[in-house]
């Protein structure tokens, strides 16, 4: 009774085997079959352009696709599924130019051209006969960085000359009417809390707001801070007094204002009265009023968070 139940067993086997087999034969046999007859089908070419002139650049206007009708077997045309096919045209090779426009013929009846796609059916037909290269003028510029920075120093601390990068500027290239637009590029923003001591980076150029044929040299700039110990000083300065007419005289009260700002421990000597000017100009005097504006016109650089005690003096006209 086993052995009956195991020759059954065997029989079915053998019979899904063969049914595979003839399943798969078939069906490839059909395919082949499909395949090997000709059919007719319009697909889109890629154009390349080569060997342009070192001093253009290539415009986005240009022809970049060509539809063609193709007539082969299933074979010819199953490999232009696959991939698209491309067309490459080299710039030496233009049948005219016109300044920055080449043009190049393509012929369907030409073997070149069949080449060039890998195709060895029929072209029955091309959307054009003429396609066109526009190139532009390739254009450098140094233009400046702007960093996008927000640096909070610890308190007591600070920096003389804040975030420096090195380089200050970059070469910029594109097309000329693009690049006469760019005045500066920015760089990734750069964000600080509680500084203390000296710092050092890379920040990325920020090259997603520039158009995608500007290329930028470098890429990357190296920034850094120094930073140093910060103490609070002052100093009275004499007020000069501007502008005044001939026959009046002038008396201001007070005469000296004090001028308040921070810097640093190592530059703290360094800083005296006549590295600063205050200026009251009697020509911006208003007749309503018995007060001039003081405006600091001269100061160290050095120096950070600068202020006056006083913002105005009041003026007496003795004549």
């Amino acid at each position: 009774m086993s052995s009956r139940k195991k020759k059954s067993f065997s029989f079915k086997r053998g019979n899904v085997k063969t049914f595979v087999f003839f399943l798969v034969f078939t069906s490839l046999l059909w395919l082949f079959i499909q395949f090997s007859k000709n059919y007719t089908k319009e697909v889109e070419v890629g154009i390349r352009y080569t060997n342009l002139p070192a001093d253009k650049i290539f415009n986005e206007n240009s022809d970049q696709t060509l539809r063609m009708t193709l007539n082969g077997n299933g074979f010819r045309l199953l490999n232009h599924d696959w991939k698209k096919p491309l067309l490459e045209f080299n710039v030496e090779d233009a049948v005219s130019n016109n300044e920055n426009q080449y043009f190049f013929y393509v012929d369907k009846e030409s073997s070149l051209l069949k080449s060039k796609l890998d195709f060895k059916g029929r072209v029955l037909a091309i959307q054009k006969d003429t396609v066109k290269l526009n190139l532009d003028a390739n254009l450098e510029k140094k233009v400046p960085i702007v960093i996008e920075e927000d640096v909070q120093y610890a308190i007591g601390y600070g920096s003389d000359k804040g975030l420096v990068v090195t380089p200050d500027s970059v070469i910029v290239s594109g097309p000329s009417q693009i690049i006469d637009t760019i005045q500066n590029v920015g760089t990734e923003s750069l964000s600080l809390e509680g500084l203390n001591i000296d710092y050092n980076t890379e920040l990325d150029i920020d090259t997603e707001k520039l158009p995608s044929n500007i290329s930028v040299v470098p890429q990357k700039v190296a920034a850094h801070i120094v930073v140093s110990k910060f103490t609070e000083g002052s100093q009275k300065i004499p007020i000069t007094l501007n502008n005044v007419p001939e026959g009046i005289e002038i008396k201001i009260f007070p005469k000296e204002i004090s001028v308040v700002y921070r810097v640093g421990l190592d530059r703290y000597n360094e800083i005296n009265e006549r590295d600063f000017r205050i200026v009251a100009d009697y020509a911006k005097a208003s007749e309503e009023s018995a007060f001039l504006t003081l405006e600091l016109t001269d100061r160290p650089l050095s120096i950070h968070d600068v202020r006056l005690q006083e913002k105005q003096v009041q003026f007496v006209v003795l004549k």
